[in-house]
């Protein structure tokens, strides 16, 4: 190559090396930075990225979802006490109108029916009564052969219910089986009917 010719090679390799010497003179003489994993950039983001739910997670909880017990299972303990309560109250009125019909048929035992009335009165004066505030208003006891009728007569269902309570308690053997109704007067009373087996 002639020397004529090498001027402008030399001129353009100056040039190069000015280039690279200026770049690495304004960065103050500094590395490049190494690159940085993804991981680390990303905890040192200032806002946190976006968390993206999934649609099943959006769905909102079934109602009642986690509850002990579901409201299907408290029906049908409801309905279950409702089926007991109406049976047993078809119990007691069936067994009441067998009593009823026991009792209007017997003829009256003189012998024995005057005694025993005179006994379920006597339980009836018993001084707890009064002392409880569980006096009827009204008090008819009626016995035939084997069966007694006692009807009573109170001012509201909570004397009624405290007189049953005691009486029932407290007759024992002097009537051992028995059947006892309430029925609501149109005046909010109480009328208490008992019939049950003297011997």
């Amino acid at each position: 190559m002639k020397p004529g010719n090498r001027l402008p090679l030399i001129a353009a390799a100056a040039i190069v090396v000015a280039v690279v010497a200026g770049t690495f003179f304004l960065r103050g003489g500094r590395t490049p930075p190494a690159a940085v994993p993804d991981a680390v950039v990303a905890t040192q983001d200032s806002a946190p990225s976006p968390v993206v739910a999934s649609p099943a997670a959006a769905r909102p909880a079934p109602a009642g979802a986690g509850r002990p017990a579901t409201n299907e299972a408290m029906i049908e303990q409801l309905d279950q006490r409702a089926r007991r309560r109406e049976e047993h109250l078809a119990r007691t009125a069936a067994l009441k109108e067998q009593s009823a019909q026991r009792y209007a048929s017997e003829q009256v035992d003189p012998a024995w029916a005057p005694g025993k009335i005179t006994e379920l009165n006597g339980i009836a004066a018993d001084p707890a009564f009064e002392v409880a505030g569980a006096q009827p208003s009204n008090l008819s006891i009626d016995c035939r052969s084997s069966m007694c009728r006692i009807d009573g007569q109170f001012e509201d269902a909570g004397k009624a219910e405290d007189w049953i309570l005691l009486y029932t308690a407290s007759v024992g053997s002097a009537m051992p089986s028995s059947v006892v109704s309430r029925i609501r007067n149109p005046d909010g009373t109480m009328r208490v009917e008992i019939y049950g087996r003297g011997r």
